[in-house]
């Protein structure tokens, strides 16, 4: 199982939640909802279409690449995902890289726990 572009797969309100859960609260709360939220994006189409840009809308999910909070609230996201796996299975965490290894001796078992990882 891969997190492809897990940056960008932040939902804004779940992080904000986590970020409560964990007692970040008060001003540092504040200050990083201010720095997920109210930001904006367009696509530049340049000679794709008649309109060189696309209509701006809000950025609810991901946090900045290169930012030196984006790999920590990355992180603080997902802590909780090893608590979730089954015995059969395992959440091996890193930065922001995540793999999942399942092992089962018996191919039928382990065929239906892959598939429920991928539901």
């Amino acid at each position: 199982m891969c997190l492809a572009k897990s940056l960008h797969c932040i939902n804004h309100n779940i992080l904000l939640a986590k970020l409560e859960f964990y007692r970040i609260t008060g001003v540092t709360h504040r200050l990083i909802k201010s720095y997920l939220q109210g930001r904006y994006q367009s696509v530049d189409l340049d000679n794709y279409s008649p309109n060189p840009c696309s209509q701006w809308g809000e950025v609810t999910s991901g946090v900045l690449q290169g930012s030196i909070l984006g790999p920590l609230l990355f992180l603080l996201y997902i802590n909780n995902l090893p608590q979730i796996t089954n015995v059969n299975s395992k959440f091996v965490l890193f930065a922001d890289d995540t793999s999942v290894i399942i092992t089962n001796p018996d191919p039928l078992n382990f065929r239906t726990n892959h598939n429920k990882i991928h539901k």
